[in-house]
């Protein structure tokens, strides 16, 4: 298979070269989570015995996935990296669908699911509606019904999440984000916005990107919607940029307290001929660590 020259490959080995099948799959403990956003895939192996992270690879597109586009490139990620012959103990899937609403749970009904989400998007007839919870919170989203399928015929115990419910528990559980005003996740074309106050989360939402100032003025508006000013505002970041990324000087004239996120001290990303950046493949990584501490709450109630 060969990519389109809109796809960087950005790879991060604890092992170095040709490491997959040779160094890790004789481990019964392998963890691998999968992203599929709108305009990248993501994915990690880490071993659920010691929060090792041995691997963590991206492709990063130049612009949104066509659907039949995000099914050729989730096959050719997928085969490109042999991870069809890895046996893992655990797969979580992140699919990051534009097409999703909230609802309480309490009010939530089954029947009702594709209803509910028709209020606010154009569900496709070969689109599969699926739900994730959150505490008192029901996100239902949608997913291409043949990348669904396809999926579990590789990994047929994947547990599949929309991005909101990854975002969700990683703004709680996550250290660096319990002060946390607001965390913006930036892909290439969009970004991903979350805010809570407090322990209240108050919303979720994404937004079409083109440049640093369109990422600017959605992060000025943000603030706005949750009633705070600039100047009094902690805003986090995390995605695939380079650090001197002109959005993060550009943001420090506006923003009292800007902070480019870590990944969970909890995780132990190992020693690397090239080391990956704090804040690179951070909802990938992170997310199974805040899900099982979340996990853990809930179990102690």
């Amino acid at each position: 298979m060969y990519l389109n020259t809109d796809i960087t490959i950005s790879e991060y080995s604890a092992f170095g070269k040709n490491y997959i099948l040779k160094d890790i799959e004789k481990k019964n403990s392998l963890l691998l989570t999968l992203s599929i956003f709108q305009d990248e895939i993501e994915a990690s192996i880490a071993d659920l015995q010691n929060n090792n992270i041995y691997w963590s690879v991206s492709y990063l597109s130049q612009k949104k996935f066509s659907n039949e586009a995000a099914e050729y490139f989730v096959a050719d990620f997928i085969h490109r990296f042999n991870l069809q012959k890895i046996t893992f103990k655990e797969v979580l899937v992140i699919y990051g669908s534009n097409c999703y609403t909230f609802c309480p749970a309490a009010f939530y009904i089954p029947e009702k699911k594709e209803e509910l989400l028709k209020l606010n998007h154009i569900v496709r007839s070969e689109d599969l509606i699926l739900t994730d919870s959150y505490d008192n919170i029901k996100v239902i989203h949608s997913i291409p019904a043949q990348i669904h399928q396809n999926l579990l015929q590789i990994f047929p115990q994947a547990k599949l999440y929309h991005s909101s419910t990854a975002m969700l528990n990683i703004m709680f559980s996550h250290p660096s984000l319990f002060s946390a005003d607001i965390w913006v996740h930036i892909h290439s074309g969009y970004i991903e916005v979350i805010t809570k106050k407090g322990t209240d989360f108050l919303f979720y939402t994404t937004f079409d990107t083109q440049t640093p100032l369109d990422i600017l003025y959605y992060i000025l508006f943000s603030i706005e919607q949750i009633k705070r000013e600039p100047a009094q505002t902690d805003i986090f970041i995390s995605g695939n940029i380079s650090s001197d990324h002109s959005i993060f000087q550009l943001l420090k004239k506006y923003i009292r307290s800007l902070q480019v996120l870590s990944h969970n001290h909890k995780l132990h990303i190992l020693p690397a001929d090239n080391k990956i950046i704090s804040h690179h493949h951070f909802t990938t990584i992170n997310f199974y660590l805040c899900a099982l501490y979340q996990g853990n709450i809930k179990a102690e109630k």
